[in-house]
């Protein structure tokens, strides 16, 4: 079965061209559409995203799941929603709400299921992050503090607003302890389609794919690649460089599970602008 992510770097608008591209990826105007707004403290922004997907096409109302506190997220009632559902979109507000109210609960492995048999799961600034497998390490600390994600997408760190805020050097340094593994900063306005072809882009600002290629033993330097990616622009994870490395290098057999498909390139993949680094 098919899986697909959608990953939005905040700044989305209830009518703006990454809301329309989730509600096409899920099924357009006959999807069933579930909002999962824990994270979020503004009823009225709530409220703007479900106008917003009925002004976009949506022909039935979105749900929207009231979990606000750990009890109604093992609430089987509330999560049998999901059952149900062709897409999920996590709404973003306070990251560390989402998590401590969502991790470990039933809706989180309802969640965890329902997008394993087919139904898009799609996050917005702090929902976007939480959909990584970690969150954390963007201080500027000599001991950053982690913490366990949802863990929709192995191996993953999602940092949003990344060209807004910053944040460049914090996923570079992270990257270097978590080798193997997908960094994805998301710009705001800005939207990524991940699935088995591999990644598209949406809305008005870049994506930036970086890991980092360990070498054959504990000593060897590690490879910096780092791909940007514009609106309109896609490729497939057989495309990736860390997949094509030299002979002699390995990457951990783990980190393959996003990248294990072999695709022909996407059509219409231009101006990839790709950096090589040793570190």
């Amino acid at each position: 079965m098919q899986t697909i992510t959608m990953i939005m770097g905040g700044g989305i608008t209830s009518t703006s061209e990454c809301l329309r591209a989730f509600l096409n990826v899920a099924g357009g105007a006959s999807a069933r559409v579930v909002i999962l707004p824990t994270a979020c403290h503004d009823p009225l922004a709530v409220q703007d995203y479900v106008n917003g997907l009925k002004v976009l096409g949506l022909r039935y109302p979105p749900t929207i799941l009231p979990v606000w506190e750990r009890t109604q997220a093992e609430d089987r009632a509330l999560v049998r929603a999901l059952a149900y559902t062709s897409a999920v979109l996590i709404l973003g507000g306070d990251l560390k709400r989402l998590l401590r109210v969502v991790r470990g609960t039933r809706l989180h492995r309802m969640l965890w299921q329902a997008h394993t048999v087919g139904v898009v799961v799609g996050g917005i600034s702090a929902g976007a992050a939480a959909m990584g497998t970690l969150v954390g390490g963007l201080e500027d600390s000599l001991t950053p503090h982690w913490e366990f994600a949802l863990g929709m997408l192995p191996r993953a760190v999602i940092v949003p607003h990344f060209h807004q805020r910053g944040r460049y050097q914090a996923l570079w340094r992270i990257m270097l302890d978590c080798p193997g593994w997908l960094g994805l900063g998301v710009d705001e306005a800005t939207g990524v389609i991940m699935g088995p072809w591999g990644v598209q882009v949406v809305g008005a600002g870049q994506v930036t794919l970086i890991t980092a290629v360990r070498g054959d033993n504990a000593s060897s330097e590690r490879s910096m690649w780092i791909m940007q990616l514009g609106a309109g622009q896609s490729l497939t994870w057989g495309a990736l460089p860390w997949l094509l490395a030299e002979p002699g290098t390995q990457v951990d057999n783990s980190a393959r599970i996003l990248f294990e498909r072999s695709l022909s390139p996407v059509t219409r993949s231009a101006n990839i602008m790709f950096h090589l680094f040793k570190q």
